[in-house]
């Protein structure tokens, strides 16, 4: 069940969540070559040791991974860290971005420019 208006990612990420509890794989792991997410416990390993994330880097990298391979806005990406209620700078996803490159490694990140950013798949 969802309250209108909802937005179409929730919708998408539900239904995606109903195929894997059909299908019995309950998991949402993300493994993405040198790096593993778990939103459940909101942790990240990189080659196996665990990466200190802020909240707002969990959900952008979170979202990046999700779409892997998929050119997002810096809108589509402002839209689903910070929502319709916070306020964005003009340079905090630059911000988080440098700092998630920082943490992790920074192939992991590739910037398009004037699209967005991608998480690569990994080879």
């Amino acid at each position: 069940y969802m309250v209108k208006p909802f937005d179409v990612d929730e919708l998408l990420a539900r239904a995606r969540a109903l195929q894997r509890r059909q299908r019995g794989a309950a998991v949402n792991v993300i493994d993405h070559g040198r790096l593993r997410l778990d939103p459940a416990s909101l942790s990240v390993t990189c080659e196996g040791r665990a990466v200190p994330l802020q909240r707002r880097e969990f959900m952008l990298l979170h979202k990046l991974l999700q779409s892997a391979g998929q050119v997002l806005s810096r809108a589509q990406l402002e839209e689903s860290v910070y929502g319709w209620s916070d306020g964005v700078e003009s340079n905090s996803l630059d911000v988080h971005i440098h700092r998630l490159r920082r943490k992790l490694y920074p192939e992991v990140i590739r910037t398009v420019r004037g699209v967005g950013y991608v998480a690569d798949p990994p080879a």
